[in-house]
């Protein structure tokens, strides 16, 4: 979990530290105050350098500024503490450090501080296109299935290879066949691994709307993009003319898609935005326990929770939120937003802090 963060340059922080509770921690400021870009930092570090808001990279970098530098101290279950440090630039990331040395691969950073984040745009889940789903799911895999990262790493080497072979435009059947072979082979792995979690994901899923929103009926499947009773390698020669024809593999591990469905209709067609908040906003916290379940402890980011939920949702959501094996930051723009039930009572662990034009102040203390 996150135990020290410093900001130096990022959004609108010049400088600033952030020493946040193990628990639950509420960040009160007005609009524009730097709440969000608060989270983002914890986000950027977590997630390996990607950002939740969307847009460009480069505006990470405060006005003015060469680079932004983020600094944070990561307490691990086990007792290690790791250090880890990133200057990013307007022309992207200029340096990584972990505990002093450069980590070989982005993958032995990504791993040390799992990070979810609820905010507005978490609805991108039902109405946004297959990539979100399956990133979102491939990240709940990395963290705890152990053979995911190498079987993803192996799969996504193979579809370079077989999508470079199709840009030259002249691929030999037998070559392009090698590369079938292989790729077939590498997307059913990935499958194997994807069915089991994705089930035990749904069962979380269901029961945090049974209680969430106990009328809202959905289902959640794997979609492969296969054919009934086809295999990806009777998939990759029956696409075999469009791949040539447009240069790229269409289909395999790659096009695979977390499909939500509502009366047996894909679900961003038949529901509000505030039910597809509940059903995202479920879909993160259903990673959760999953996470703990692996001996981590996930970081959870709630920006805006006021937004669009009525009090009653949003009361139901928090206990969720104020409870578990994680760390939580939400932020909100006063103590209303958020029930002063749940600012009175939120335990002894908890913390407050008030943050107003790039500065952090602490305005509570746990003991």
């Amino acid at each position: 979990m996150l135990t020290e963060l410093r900001l130096s340059d990022f959004r609108n922080y010049h400088q600033a530290d952030f020493l946040p509770s193990p628990g639950l921690n509420l960040i009160f400021g007005a609009n524009g105050s730097g709440k969000t870009s608060l989270l983002e930092a914890i986000y950027f570090i977590g997630s390996g350098g990607r950002s939740f808001r969307g847009g460009r990279l480069s505006r990470l970098v405060r006005d003015g500024a060469p680079a932004a530098t983020l600094f944070a101290v990561i307490d691990q279950p086990s007792g290690k503490q790791d250090r880890l440090g990133v200057r990013r630039a307007l022309s992207g990331i200029e340096s990584l450090k972990l505990n002093g040395q450069t980590p070989s691969a982005l993958s032995d950073v990504a791993t040390l501080l799992p990070v979810l984040a609820l905010h507005p745009q978490s609805v991108d889940l039902i109405f946004g296109a297959s990539s979100i789903r399956r990133r979102f799911l491939d990240w709940g895999m990395f963290h705890v299935e152990h053979s995911f990262l190498a079987a993803w790493k192996e799969a996504n080497a193979l579809l370079k290879q077989r999508n470079a072979l199709l840009r030259t435009g002249q691929a030999s059947q037998r070559e392009l066949r090698y590369w079938d072979q292989k790729l077939a082979a590498s997307s059913a792995t990935i499958e194997g691994l994807r069915r089991p979690y994705l089930a035990r994901l749904k069962a979380e899923w269901r029961k945090i709307l049974e209680k969430l929103s106990p009328d809202l009926k959905v289902n959640l499947e794997l979609h492969t993009g296969l054919r009934p009773g086809e295999d990806y390698l009777q998939a990759l020669i029956r696409t075999e003319e469009e791949d040539r024809r447009r240069g790229f593999t269409h289909a395999g591990f790659h096009r695979a898609d977390v499909r939500i469905t509502k009366d047996g209709v894909v679900a961003r067609d038949r529901v509000s935005r505030g039910q597809a908040k509940i059903l995202s906003y479920a879909l993160v916290l259903s990673q959760l326990p999953m996470i703990s379940e692996a001996n981590k402890v996930c970081t959870l980011l709630v920006d805006d929770l006021g937004s669009e939920l009525d009090q009653t949702h949003r009361d139901t959501l928090l206990r969720f939120l104020t409870i578990g094996n994680h760390q939580t930051l939400i932020t909100a723009v006063d103590a209303d937003h958020l029930g002063r039930a749940t600012v009175e009572n939120s335990g002894a662990a908890a913390r407050m802090f008030h943050v107003e034009h790039g500065r952090i102040q602490r305005i509570s203390n746990d003991s």
